[in-house]
C-alpha cells in the first residue's frame, strides 16, 4: 500500500480539496480522506476518487485500486468497538426514588419464611446488582414479609436490617460488590466513609463508617456517653490528636448519636 503514490497535478489546490497528505514515514503521501462519523470514511468525498472524477477547483488525484481503499475503509471502520451500557449498581445509602431503576416493588414481593440465609443473600444480590461476597458465616432461618410497596433501595434496606437482627452485616465493597460478614467483625472490614446528611441516612441496619470533626467537645469523653448506643463491637475509635470520633455502626444507631453529637456541641460552652 505504500507504493502506490497520488498524483499532485496542481500543487497550488491542494488547500481547496479535503484530503490532507501524512507526515510520518509509514504510509508517507497517501491521503488521509476526511470521516462522516467515527469510524467511517466520507463515501461522498471517496467515489468520485474511485470513478476518476472530482469536484471543479479541486486537485486531481492519480487512481487509488479499487480494492485497495476498500480495505482501507473496511480496516477503518472495523476499529470502533460497540459500547455497552454499564449495569448500575445500587446501595442502600442511595436516595429511594421511583426512576426507571427503582420500580416499586408490590407488597408480599420480599415473602421469605423460614428461608435459608443463601437464598436471601441470592435475592439481596439481584436487587443491588453487585457481587455478594460470603465468607463462613452463621446460618440463621429468615422470615420476612414486606407489607408495603418498596424501591428496590428501600427492599436493600429492608433485608440489612432483617440480616443484622439475624448477627450479620452486609458491608459494602467498592462499587459492585458488598461483603456479608457476621457483626462482630464488621468494624474490621473497611466499611465505607457516608457523608450523607443526618436527615437522609437510612433508618436501618445498614453498616456504614462515619467521621465526625468535633470542636467544644473532646473525642475521648464523648465516645464514653455513646457506648450505650452502639450495637456492635469497636464502633467508637476516638482519635485524640485531631478531636476526630470514628462510627462504624448500623446507620439508625449513627443517626442517634450523631443526633446527640449535635446537642453536646451545642451545649458546650467553648
Amino acid at each position: 500500500m505504500n507504493r502506490i503514490m497520488p498524483q499532485v497535478m496542481e500543487n497550488n489546490e491542494r488547500d481547496q480539496y479535503p484530503v490532507t497528505f501524512s507526515r510520518t514515514r509509514v504510509g508517507a503521501g497517501i491521503p488521509v480522506l476526511p470521516r462522516s462519523s467515527p469510524g467511517c470514511f466520507n463515501m461522498r468525498t471517496i467515489f468520485p476518487i474511485i470513478m476518476g472524477t472530482r469536484p471543479a477547483g479541486t486537485i486531481r488525484l492519480a487512481s487509488f485500486t479499487l480494492a485497495g481503499l476498500l480495505c482501507l475503509v473496511l480496516a477503518a471502520c472495523g476499529t470502533i468497538a460497540p459500547t455497552t451500557p454499564q449495569k448500575r449498581t445500587l446501595s442502600s445509602f442511595d436516595i429511594p426514588t421511583s426512576s426507571a431503576g427503582q420500580q416499586e416493588m408490590a407488597a408480599g414481593m420480599i415473602d421469605f419464611q423460614n428461608a435459608d440465609l443463601l437464598q436471601v443473600l441470592d435475592i439481596y444480590q439481584e436487587l443491588s446488582g453487585r457481587t455478594v461476597i460470603r465468607g463462613s458465616l452463621p446460618r440463621p432461618v429468615i422470615s420476612v414479609r414486606n407489607q408495603t410497596p418498596l424501591t428496590r433501595v428501600q427492599a436493600l434496606q429492608l433485608l440489612d436490617t432483617v440480616l443484622a437482627a439475624n448477627g450479620i452485616a452486609m458491608v459494602l465493597a467498592g462499587d459492585s460488590a458488598v461483603k456479608a460478614v457476621p457483626a462482630a467483625q464488621a468494624a474490621s472490614e473497611a466499611p465505607p466513609n457516608i457523608t450523607l446528611p443526618l436527615e437522609l441516612l437510612p433508618d436501618s441496619g445498614s453498616f456504614m463508617s462515619r467521621t465526625v470533626q468535633l470542636k467544644k467537645v473532646r473525642a475521648v469523653e464523648v465516645a464514653t456517653v455513646l457506648q450505650p448506643l452502639v450495637k456492635t463491637p469497636n464502633a467508637l475509635l476516638p482519635i485524640g490528636m485531631s478531636n476526630q470520633l470514628v462510627i462504624r455502626d448500623y446507620s439508625s444507631n449513627v443517626r442517634q448519636m450523631l443526633q446527640m453529637l449535635q446537642e453536646l456541641e451545642r451545649n458546650s460552652k467553648p
